[in-house]
């Protein structure tokens, strides 16, 4: 009866409480730095064009657009394509 009337238990302190778990934002670094390079020469392409003529600034124009097209195919590259290989005619 001392248990149901006695209103300042607590409960037991525990030993150890359990882990958090850490949290952490990984920003894939490379894939930003490529695309913040594609920007660049973007921006990068009216100036020269004013400054240096239009083939220039079409220079660099091809140039962005070649960075790009060779990141995307280093990234098919790591894409498995099994089923390609099976089909070979």
């Amino acid at each position: 009866m001392l248990l149901l009337q006695d209103r300042s238990w607590e409960p037991p302190p525990s030993e150890e409480e359990p882990p958090r778990p850490t949290r952490r934002w990984h920003l894939p670094w490379r894939p930003l730095a490529w695309f913040a390079l594609w920007c660049w020469l973007m921006a990068l392409v009216p100036i020269v064009g004013s400054a240096f003529g239009n083939l220039a600034g079409y220079i660099v124009l091809l140039v962005a657009i070649v960075l790009v097209v060779w990141r995307l195919d280093r990234l098919c590259q790591r894409v498995s394509w099994t089923g390609m290989r099976d089909y070979k005619s």
